[in-house]
């Protein structure tokens, strides 16, 4: 490569950085709720698969991880940082391995879920909630709780709502910095 093309290709990754950004900044602008308002309900068929998702959290909480495993993307993508912390895991063969391993922290456990935001529009979503579990630990037979603080991201794949990402943390309480 000549040192003139050594600097023309910084540029162009640079250009084409700054029309994808403003292209997204536009579609942004279009189809996000303006800063502030307050957000319209979710449409019914984004509203129909969170209810399907929170019913089959459910059961991976009892130990049965198959409904929600059907409920994800199988792509190499998808990422979960599990609220029992480690490693984020990435594509589907991790993340169905760790799902599998979730199901046997758990056993006779609920839940409540309350929505904090969430949004859908075209292809992609996202939902922001807080998760407040009970549930016996298989190994010890304790009852235990657990709080969570959760992001999800979600895409249409083939007309179908699926899970592509998923966070939890339990730092639930507010703390300075140390």
């Amino acid at each position: 490569m000549n040192p003139a093309q050594n600097t023309t290709l910084p540029r162009q990754r640079w250009t084409i950085a700054a029309v994808v950004a403003v292209a997204f900044a536009g579609f942004a602008a279009r189809t996000a709720p303006p800063v502030g308002a307050q957000l319209k309900p979710l449409n019914a068929e984004f509203a129909a698969f969170l209810s399907k998702a929170d019913a089959a959290q459910r059961e991976l909480q009892n130990g049965d991880p198959a409904a929600y495993k059907a409920l994800w993307s199988h792509a190499d993508d998808v990422t979960l940082s599990g609220g029992f912390g480690g490693a984020i895991e990435k594509g589907w063969p991790a993340v169905g391995k760790r799902l599998d391993w979730v199901a046997t922290q758990f056993s006779n456990g609920s839940n409540r879920i309350e929505r904090v935001a969430g949004y859908a529009s075209g292809d992609v979503g996202y939902l922001v909630q807080s998760e407040y579990l009970r549930y016996r630990v298989p190994a010890t037979g304790a009852d235990a709780t657990r709080e969570y603080r959760v992001t999800m991201i979600f895409r249409r794949e083939s007309g179908e709502w699926r899970i592509v990402h998923r966070q939890a943390d339990s730092q639930v309480t507010k703390a300075g910095a140390q």
